[in-house]
């Protein structure tokens, strides 16, 4: 496996340097984003039964082990299908965000490349994994604010979004102390804070956006993806036993 995506690495490296543009000449953004937000979406799902879905507090019915497990067993043909895809879809190049991204392509892979061994389901591994897409999209965002003069810049509302997912979510499966829990959340609330206080003591962001919950968006999209996600899978479970039962 690992000889495979080193190949291929290098044939998208030689694709670049000839052609330059990967398949985002032909296909719109929003495919590869979307893919790796319904990866992103369906993790929340397989992991329930470990971590819950909100400070820990867990789906009991519709999230529940059977459910998560349909993604268990089919994950690895979904989460394949949004790599491969999110990796042509961007030109190997050398700006910060493509870097950034192609770092994180990097993780997916080698988690992708280790399964079935311990470090696959290591419960600090797997959040350095989910978690990297805060500095990566945190990164993206401040490129096209800088290059592309966008007004107003969006960073902070995916460095507060994704981590979000980190504090409610993600940290809950590590086993921590509830007091190095809270401690957390009452930091992100402090840099959280700070976003919208003015110069020289913040970085002045428009109250505006704090008062739309603009670090609500990315974990509602997260959970709404998830929810639905869990439905398909709720059904699908009713299904097979309704013909199982026949």
């Amino acid at each position: 496996m690992a000889i495979i995506m080193v190949a291929f690495t290098i044939l998208h490296l030689v694709q670049t340097q000839v052609w330059y543009d990967g398949l985002a000449q032909d296909v719109p953004i929003w495919t590869s984003q979307g893919s790796v937000i319904v990866m992103l979406s369906i993790l929340i799902v397989m992991q329930n039964p470990k971590r819950g879905i909100f400070f820990g507090k867990k789906s009991s019915n519709l999230m529940r082990p059977q459910v998560a497990s349909v993604f268990m067993k089919n994950h690895q043909l979904i989460f394949s299908w949004a790599l491969v895809y999110t990796f042509w879809f961007h030109p190997m190049d050398s700006s910060p965000a493509l870097l950034s991204g192609f770092f994180f392509m990097g993780l997916l892979f080698i988690q992708m490349v280790v399964a079935y061994t311990r470090i696959h389901v290591n419960k600090w591994w797997v959040l350095l994994v989910e978690s990297y897409v805060a500095i990566h999209a945190t990164m993206v965002a401040i490129a096209q604010w800088i290059d592309f003069s966008a007004d107003p810049p969006m960073w902070p509302m995916f460095l507060l979004g994704f981590l979000a997912m980190v504090v409610f979510t993600y940290i809950h499966g590590l086993g921590l102390k509830d007091w190095v829990k809270w401690l957390i959340v009452a930091l992100y609330f402090v840099f959280l804070i700070l976003i919208y206080v003015p110069f020289p003591f913040g970085f002045d962001r428009d109250i505006a956006y704090l008062l739309r919950l603009e670090f609500l968006w990315i974990p509602l999209i997260l959970y709404l993806i998830a929810f639905i996600a869990a439905v398909l899978a709720h059904l699908y479970l009713k299904i097979k036993a309704r013909k199982t039962n026949k």
